[in-house]
Parts: C-alpha cells; sequence; structure tokens
C-alpha cells in the first residue's frame, strides 16, 4: 500500500513538473521578455497596458460576482433626448428682492426626486441671460432628496439635504440672497412638480441651518 502510495506520489510529481510547472516557467519567461526586455519600446508600453487593463477587468468582474450586482449597473441611465418637458423656474435676482422667471427644457425623469435635482441645480446656477451668479455665492452640492409627506393623494414635501457650505474670503455676500434663492426653490418646485406643496432644506441633515449667510 505504501509503495503504491509512492508511486502515485512520484508519478503525480513528475506530471506536474512536465506539464505545469514547466508550461508555468515558459509563460513566465515569456511575459518577462514581452514586459520587461521587449527592445522595441512602444510595443512594450502596448502590452503593459493590455495586461493591466485585462487585471483591472477581471477584479471588476470578481466584484461584480461577490456583489451580485450587473457590469454595467455603475452606469447611470442616460435620459433620451427625444423626452424632453418645458418648465418654467424662477431665479432670484441681484437685488436680493426680485424674482423673475424663465423658460428651460430638461429630460423627462421616472422619478419626482431627480426632476427636483435638476431643478435645484438650474435655480443655483442662475439666469441664461445674464450674470447672475453673485445672487448664489456657493457651489451647493445635494446629498440627497427625498418627498416627505403621509397619506394617499396629499400633497408632500420636498427635502433637500446639502453638503456644508465653504465660501471663499473673496465672495461677496448680497443682503437677503439666501432667503430669495429658497423662495425662488420653493415656487420652481411647486410649479413644476404638482405633487409637491413646499420644500424644506437641510444643512448636513440640520433644518433650518443658514447655507452662506451668516
Amino acid at each position: 500500500m505504501k509503495i503504491q502510495f509512492k508511486d502515485a506520489f512520484s508519478n503525480a510529481r513528475v506530471i506536474f513538473n512536465e506539464q505545469v510547472l514547466k508550461r508555468a516557467i515558459g509563460l513566465i519567461a515569456r511575459l518577462k521578455f514581452e514586459l520587461f526586455e521587449q527592445p522595441n519600446k512602444k510595443e512594450r508600453n502596448r502590452k503593459i497596458i493590455l495586461v493591466l487593463t485585462l487585471l483591472f477587468m477581471l477584479d471588476y468582474l470578481m466584484y461584480c460576482l461577490h456583489t451580485r450586482t450587473g457590469v454595467f449597473d455603475i452606469f447611470p441611465a442616460i435620459p433620451s433626448h427625444d423626452q424632453r418637458r418645458d418648465v418654467t423656474v424662477f431665479l432670484p435676482a441681484l437685488d436680493g428682492s426680485t424674482i423673475f422667471r424663465e423658460k428651460r427644457s430638461i429630460p423627462e425623469y421616472e422619478s419626482d426626486e431627480k426632476t427636483a435635482r435638476e431643478l435645484f441645480y438650474i435655480v443655483a446656477r442662475g439666469s441664461q441671460y445674464e450674470n447672475t451668479a453673485p445672487a448664489v455665492p456657493a457651489d451647493l452640492f445635494v446629498k440627497k432628496i427625498w418627498l416627505y409627506g403621509t397619506g394617499k393623494g396629499k400633497k408632500k414635501v420636498c427635502v433637500f439635504d446639502l453638503d456644508p457650505v465653504e465660501l471663499s474670503q473673496k465672495v461677496t455676500i448680497l443682503s437677503n440672497s439666501e432667503k430669495q434663492f429658497l423662495e425662488a426653490l420653493d415656487e420652481t418646485i411647486r410649479t413644476n412638480i404638482p405633487s409637491v406643496k413646499g420644500i424644506m432644506v437641510l444643512g448636513n441633515g440640520v433644518p433650518g441651518a443658514s447655507l452662506w449667510e451668516p
């Protein structure tokens, strides 16, 4: 029994050395030449890029396998350019007391939250026809949007949760600009999303937090 086991082990080692190890050494030698010793620098760089690309692709495929996600799930849905809608947006003027309106065309989103996000950034960017950027002196980033409300058929509140705002010391803050921005945003959201009766803006989860005015 011991002799048979010893013979089997010896045969397995011979097969491993001849069929596996020999080929592995040959493959390593070939990769070493192609990636490091190739005299043609351009060809060497091309193959290095191909190998790294293949490794990244395999790594991503393993990630998708373990997380049970589709390969293309990392890419957001692209709205069709054929499905757009005209909206009326309200924008703050530079005098700190006036709100004016403009017509815009936006994609037709499948949810009110995505529509609200698009409208938020339109109001924050300001007019297409004149420079109203000083009316919103901060770069605002929306972390999350949701519609809050109970009861079927009742209108809801659109909640925007924003990242904390950092202002440069050189920025000039117009008087009443934050209040005018919130009023313009409220009017824009209520006009274009019928299920919404009002808005609430949070600063890093805190209701009523100042955005840029002290």
